[in-house]
């Protein structure tokens, strides 16, 4: 690997992190300030439920649904930037920045479940914080979920590529 691309490698890692922080400081602060986000967090919720008649017991619900999505996904991050330092250093293929990916493309697409599970979750709290609705519960699997998981199974078989790229390096490398 060339100075260039170590340069840029230890750039994203630097991005991951910053997304790997962020992803739970947006969901403190979408929870915290949510009269004033709810619009926009909830997004097309936002037109079926009134969203502030919300009680405390239900924001710490909606909260906590929102932390357990985060985290997750922080978790993942986290292993993209073991991969991206591993390479700044020019162990693109090292155990560690394999074991990294792989994390990474697992959670993205278990992410996919994840997010079907906490939309569910919160149209339940909005319904019930919600005297106009009759208690509905809506699943959501559309084109944009179908997307994500098409990409999170493509994360998965490209870190399946990296296991056997490294297999064949090591491979290589026990002849010399």
């Amino acid at each position: 690997m060339n100075d260039p691309q170590r340069k840029f490698a230890r750039l994203l890692s630097f991005f991951t992190l910053l997304a790997a922080i962020a992803m739970p400081l947006t969901a403190v602060g979408i929870w915290l300030f949510w009269d004033h986000l709810a619009p926009i967090a909830a997004g097309n919720l936002s037109e079926e439920y009134n969203l502030s008649g919300l009680s405390t017991v239900e924001r710490l619900a909606g909260f906590s649904i929102s932390m357990v999505g985060a985290l997750i996904q922080a978790y993942g991050y986290l292993g993209l930037r073991q991969t991206f330092r591993e390479a700044a250093v020019g162990r693109a293929l090292s155990e560690l920045s394999i074991r990294g990916f792989r994390r990474f493309a697992w959670i993205t697409l278990i992410s996919v479940l994840v997010g079907v599970i906490q939309r569910t979750l919160w149209i339940v709290i909005f319904s019930i914080s919600d005297a106009t609705q009759d208690g509905r519960i809506d699943i959501q699997l559309g084109s944009g979920e179908l997307k994500a998981l098409f990409v999170g199974l493509l994360l998965v078989f490209v870190a399946h590529v990296f296991v056997e790229g490294k297999r064949a390096k090591d491979e290589n490398e026990s002849f010399i």
